[in-house]
This record gives structure tokens, C-alpha cells and sequence, in this order.
């Protein structure tokens, strides 16, 4: 007899908790245990799910699922030596999941105790899997794979249209895309009930899916950078319904306009793309050039105006003269919408 262990990671929380349903099943887990660490480091986590894989169920396996085994493991190497212990010395006959899911933005960037534990885990006979939310323009045919595979009939538009709403089309790396599987799974078997014996509709989506794309700070700045109005008001709709701080929102738009700024008057000096890189795009060539494109869509009074428009922004939240909301909006009314009205009687 061998131990029933399981590793999974990455940053899709509905897929994970998919591998874990599919291992308690292959396993023939009769009961589990949920444990997730209170801190970081948090030997008690792991010293309980030692304990808790090697209780003997009463008709089937017993599952002990520790949840975050590296937050467990923090940066404390005692914890990590428990961690990796765990795991060595897992007896036989025992169950054991550990499932650490990872923001979006370091879905790419796994830390080096990651390796370690994995190594430790096929050592042991244990089984590795990753699983990674759609990126952009992946969620579609995710969502048509899903729909088979529990039987809704979709048709291909609604499919498109369901996975936009649910933030598949998103292209900015900030967002958190751990539960858009999860809610596009939901939808789904609403929209299923909904349609009864027929395919789900593009239609059925319009009127049942609501608008769930997750805020983005980079989606404000690069409709900065694109001089669009309306995706820029969208887009700060969205982080402003979402709970995004609004200085957070103000600081990120006065960092792009002062780089906006700053690329303009060193393409007026003629330097070089090598310099344009360092001073105004952390070291990145391909960013500078960027810069460089969008500061030519505004003319320098412009960008002096929407800089210091931003600092009045700024003194008026933190003097309470005006409310945090009314004042970005305020802000990009006056620079963005404002500016396009008047380029257009021109």
C-alpha cells in the first residue's frame, strides 16, 4: 500500500478545486479535512495536517487538504523543513492534497520552494498538477470545452459573449483572473436552466449574464496612452465598482502622465530610445516606444494641465473638499472627455 497524495497549483481557484474533487474521488476519500493556515509561517497548519493524513478513516480514506502549504511554509526554515517532511514521510495508506493557489500576477513567476515541494511530492509517489485561468482570448474555448463536458448545449456566439462578460477579452496583465472560471462555470448552468431543452443563446446571455470583467489599472492608463475617452470612463467604472482605492486609481494615472511628460520633452531633444527607456520606461525599449506614440496624441499644455489637474485631485480627497469618486471623475471629464469635445469643434 502506498500514500494517496495530490500537489496541485496555479491560479485558476475553480480548476483546482476540480483536481481536488477528482483526487477525493479517485482515492475513494470517505470524509476530509479542510486545514488553512491562520499566518505565515503557521507550523501548527502543517503539524496538523500531518496528523490529520495519517488518521485512519472508518470505510474509506481519510483526506487531510492543506490549503496554502506555502504561505504554511513562509519564509521560515523550520516550516519549510516540516513542509517538506510532510511530505517524506507521508505513511502508507494515507491521503494527503496540498492545494496553494496563486494570484494572477505571479501565475508566471512560481517561488523556489514550489520546485522543492514538487520534487518532494513525485519522489513520493505523489501526483503534480497546474492548473492556470484562461489568459486572454482563451476563456471562449474554455467555456465550450466546460460546456460539453456537463452537457449544456451553447451556441458559438453566446459562448463569445459569455466569456467577454465574464472578462475573457481582457488583455491587462493586473487582473485577478482566479474566478472567472468559476463564475463563468455558474453562469453557465443558469443560463442552462434557463434554456431547458434548447442551446443557450446569444440573446439568453444579454439578458442574464451581467457585466463581471474584472477592474484593471493598466486598462485606465492605456486608454491614456490611446487618448479614448470612453473605454477610459469604462474602465475606471469598473475599478471604482470593484472597490479600487481611488488615490491608488490617481496615482497610477499621475506616474503615466509625468512618463507621458517626460517622453514628449526628450523626444523634443532628440535622445535616444536607450535614454527615453531609462528615464521614463524602467529600462523597457518597447515601452518607451510606446510612451513616445501616446504623448504625441496630446499637446504639452495638455499634459500639464492633466498633471496638475491630478494634484488638485489629490487635495481635494485628502482635505475632504470633495469625495473620492466625484473627483477622478471629475478629473477625466474635464481632460479626456472635455479635451475630445473641443478637439472635435475644431
Amino acid at each position: 500500500m502506498s500514500a494517496s497524495l495530490l500537489l496541485a497549483h496555479g491560479d485558476d481557484s475553480f480548476g483546482l478545486d476540480q483536481l481536488l474533487r477528482a483526487f477525493a474521488e479517485r482515492i475513494g476519500a470517505d470524509d476530509r479535512v479542510e486545514i488553512m493556515p491562520a499566518g505565515s509561517p503557521d507550523e501548527d497548519a502543517i503539524e496538523r495536517a500531518a496528523l490529520e493524513a495519517g488518521t485512519v478513516g472508518m470505510f474509506g480514506t481519510h483526506l487531510a487538504v492543506l490549503r496554502q502549504p506555502l504561505r504554511a511554509a513562509g519564509r521560515s526554515s523550520a516550516a519549510t523543513d516540516r513542509l517538506l517532511s510532510l511530505v517524506r514521510d507521508l505513511p502508507d495508506g494515507a491521503g494527503l492534497a496540498l492545494v496553494d493557489l496563486r494570484a494572477s500576477r505571479d501565475a508566471t513567476k512560481p517561488p523556489a520552494l514550489l520546485g522543492r515541494l514538487e520534487s518532494a511530492v513525485v519522489t513520493r509517489g505523489g501526483v503534480v498538477e497546474q492548473r492556470n485561468a484562461p489568459r486572454r482570448a482563451e476563456l471562449q474555448a474554455w467555456v465550450r470545452r466546460h460546456a460539453e463536458a456537463i452537457g449544456v448545449r451553447i451556441e458559438p456566439r453566446a459562448a463569445a459573449a459569455l466569456a467577454d462578460r465574464v472578462g475573457g477579452a481582457v488583455a491587462e496583465t493586473d487582473v485577478e483572473r482566479g474566478d472567472q472560471t468559476r463564475v463563468a462555470d455558474g453562469e453557465l448552468r443558469k443560463l442552462a436552466t434557463y434554456a431547458g431543452d434548447r442551446p443557450i443563446t446569444a440573446d439568453d446571455v444579454e439578458q442574464l449574464v451581467a457585466d463581471t470583467r474584472p477592474a484593471s489599472l493598466y486598462a485606465i492608463t492605456n486608454a491614456v496612452d490611446r487618448r479614448d475617452a470612453a473605454a477610459a470612463a469604462a474602465a475606471l467604472g469598473r475599478a471604482l465598482a470593484e472597490g479600487q482605492p481611488v488615490l491608488r486609481i490617481t496615482a497610477a494615472l499621475a506616474g503615466r502622465v509625468s512618463d507621458l511628460i517626460v517622453a514628449r520633452d526628450l523626444t523634443a531633444r532628440r535622445a535616444t530610445p536607450q535614454e527615453i527607456a531609462r528615464r521614463a520606461a524602467r529600462g523597457n525599449v518597447r515601452m518607451a516606444g510606446r510612451l513616445v506614440e501616446a504623448a504625441g496624441r496630446y499637446r504639452p499644455d495638455e499634459l500639464e494641465a492633466m498633471l496638475a489637474g491630478l494634484f488638485e485631485a489629490d487635495i481635494a480627497i485628502k482635505t475632504n473638499a470633495m469625495d473620492p469618486e466625484p473627483a477622478v471623475a471629475a478629473w477625466l471629464g474635464e481632460h479626456l472627455l472635455g479635451t475630445r469635445r473641443e478637439a472635435a469643434r475644431r
